[in-house]
């Protein structure tokens, strides 16, 4: 099988990786290069276009089965994350118009699962120095910075590939955790180093039968111990005094459904899925409205629609995911499992709100057991049993474990797992 798939592509696995690097920094380059020229809209969309196709394209130059780890970061990171990103800078939202980025910077927000935080940046950095010099000129042309401070201390201009940088900031409401910061380049580099410790643990752990609910609690955990890969570029990031928002924040601690899928579960996807689908939905448009713009108040109706679609964007995302590393999806069970989190949502804040009326506050404690029962129980049976059955968590359980051996062999280190 590894065999006829290699023959069948003409490429070795480092041939390939080499053709996936070169087309997404070629892609990045694009997009910068569009964004000093062009406005959001439809020309944008021309010009996002070929870097969508590209992206969609890239997860089937590896084997299916033999690189199973490879084809799931790529088609999650480029298929799904750079491509919502391209699609958002197109409309004028996200992280690519937040705020004006160097040609380094661009490309790793482009390329890399993270989410630019929207406050001021750290005084003494370049960004911080950047900013203000951007103040002093505004105020030397007779314009009023205020606008500026008021967008969370991003300025907008012309001078980088986002060009209308700040439209994309958030205008409503909760917009998870883009106002935080995820920490300096040592924080990174720590959170690196150790969850990629934990992961070597969960990868020995899976090997074995475990019960169910513990299994299904301990795949997310490496999921989100395999997402990390990211922290070179997050300390490159850092070191250019770009502020990077969480992308994981201990889920297992959610007081709600609500609040784990918004505020600590995946939060760079969530993030694209918010900008594009959410916020598109509610505005009643693709595209953002005009900077300085106050944001009207969305029905009850439309945040609920905006909700659904989100959920149901999301489910048919993991469908193609399972197509990329098996060929075939889930007759529909990974999109059911995404999709009902939306009633389960509505229907845990009528409950609350019920409760709440009647002078019963449910303790944190309580709160979060029944948000882990509910999470890791529907998700055990619509999202781990059809991965499972096809043999995708075997498959990136072996990859995984082969490619961690590889490593340290080359270093010296001999583990018994």
């Amino acid at each position: 099988m590894d065999g006829s798939c290699r023959a069948s592509s003409l490429l070795t696995f480092e041939h390939a990786l080499g053709v996936a690097a070169a087309a997404t920094l070629a892609s990045g380059l694009w997009l910068w290069a569009w964004g000093r020229r062009l406005p959001p809209g439809a020309a944008r969309l021309a010009a996002a276009a070929p870097v969508v196709a590209i992206n969609l394209l890239l997860p089937v130059l590896f084997c299916r089965w033999e690189q199973c780890t490879t084809i799931l970061l790529l088609s999650f990171n480029n298929s799904w994350i750079a491509n919502f990103k391209a699609l958002c800078w197109a409309v004028g939202r996200g992280a690519l118009c937040m705020q004006h980025f160097t040609l380094p910077q661009f490309l790793a927000v482009y390329w890399t699962p993270i989410t630019p935080a929207v406050s001021a940046p750290r005084p003494g950095t370049p960004a911080a120095a950047a900013k203000a010099r951007s103040v002093a000129k505004a105020a030397a042309n007779g314009r009023s910075s205020n606008s500026s401070s008021a967008a969370g201390g991003v300025h907008a201009g012309k001078s980088d590939g986002g060009s209308h940088a700040g439209t994309g900031l958030p205008r409503r409401g909760s917009q998870g955790r883009l106002g935080e910061d995820a920490g300096g380049p040592g924080d990174m580099v720590a959170a690196f180093l150790g969850k990629h410790v934990f992961v070597l643990l969960l990868i020995y752990l899976l090997q074995f039968d475990l019960p169910g609910l513990v299994e299904s609690f301990a795949w997310p955990c490496t999921h989100c111990c395999l997402s990390s890969w990211t922290a070179p570029p997050l300390w490159f990031i850092g070191a250019t005094g770009l502020r990077v928002s969480p992308h994981f924040d201990r889920p297992w601690r959610s007081t709600s459904v609500a609040s784990f899928w918004s505020k600590r579960w995946d939060l760079a996807a969530g993030n694209t899925l918010r900008q594009l689908v959410y916020e598109s939905v509610v505005d009643g448009s693709l595209m953002a409205p005009p900077a300085g713009v106050p944001p009207a108040r969305p029905s009850p109706a439309r945040q609920a629609l905006g909700t659904a679609a989100t959920f149901a964007a999301s489910g048919l995302i993991h469908e193609a995911i399972f197509w990329y590393i098996t060929g075939r999806t889930t007759n529909g069970i990974w999109f059911a499992f995404f999709f009902i989190q939306a009633p389960l949502i509505f229907a845990e804040r009528l409950a609350l709100s019920a409760l709440k009326r009647r002078g019963i506050l449910l303790p944190d404690w309580l709160r979060t057991a029944i948000t882990t029962l509910l999470v890791v129980g529907t998700g055990q049976y619509m999202f781990w049993l059809p991965a499972k059955r096809y043999g995708v968590t075997d498959c990136i359980v072996g990859n995984t474990r082969q490619a961690w051996l590889a490593i340290l062999r080359r270093v010296g280190i001999s583990l018994p797992i």
